[in-house]
């Protein structure tokens, strides 16, 4: 049973409208005003802080909000929904761009694994191992672990032997690096994370190719169904 067997159902965005016009109706915010950090922003509505960065960073170009370097970031306007759209459009485009990600990678990752399965080298496997044991450290220590997650499927495909394949995964990992900061990766996630790559490395060791792919794909699936950029939004 995987760490993600039982959860609550996901947020909609109705339930993050609902947070964000509470926040504003407490705050009552006015122009002057100092918006609260980025983090505390995040952890308030649910969201990543890429997706508050890129909403301040929106508003301060319309001359909403004013971003000062060392201070933190001020209100300019008397408009009351101002972060209210600008937050949701930063989910919406946030949202978009991991559904492309996670398409591309449900079509590419599995035959990733089992040419991995099928080539890998025993110091490409242990490097894997390594990764892994770096990763339970991480979250033995309370640190963030998502560029040992990007290593671990960067291996994964240099595994193949493929130069081609391995260069796509580096580009792609460009891609997603928002998807893996540390405010999207809880304990639980973390966990889920390592136990699943421990399942992938079993089958790479044994050179099953099968079972393989089939843990790749068990892997993006609940990736898909249950990052926080997905709960994020209502999916129904």
């Amino acid at each position: 049973m995987d760490a993600f067997s039982a959860k609550s159902p996901q947020r909609s965005y109705e339930t993050l409208l609902s947070r964000l016009r509470a926040f504003m109706d407490e705050l009552q915010l006015k122009p002057g005003d100092k918006l609260p950090p980025e983090r505390s922003l995040a952890s308030t509505f649910g969201v990543s802080r890429n997706s508050v960065r890129t909403a301040i960073r929106t508003l301060a170009e319309q001359g909403v909000l004013e971003s000062r370097h060392g201070d933190g970031t001020y209100v300019c306007s008397s408009e009351t929904d101002f972060l209210e759209k600008a937050l949701l459009s930063a989910v919406d485009s946030e949202c978009a761009i991991f559904d492309e990600v996670m398409e591309f990678r449900r079509i590419m990752e599995p035959a990733i694994a089992r040419l991995a399965a099928r080539r890998r080298t025993l110091e490409q496997l242990n490097e894997l191992k390594i990764i892994v044991c770096d990763q339970q450290r991480r979250l033995l220590m309370e640190k963030g672990d998502g560029d040992l997650d990007a290593r671990f499927h960067q291996c994964l495909a240099r595994c193949t032997g493929n130069s081609l394949l391995a260069t796509t995964m580096q580009r792609l990992n460009t891609v997603y690096q928002p998807g893996r900061t540390a405010d999207l990766r809880s304990e639980e996630w973390r966990q889920f994370s390592i136990s699943s790559h421990l399942r992938i490395i079993d089958a790479v060791e044994r050179q099953d190719e099968e079972a393989c792919e089939q843990e790749l794909r068990h892997h993006l699936g609940t990736v898909s169904e249950r990052h926080p950029l997905v709960t994020a939004r209502d999916r129904s």
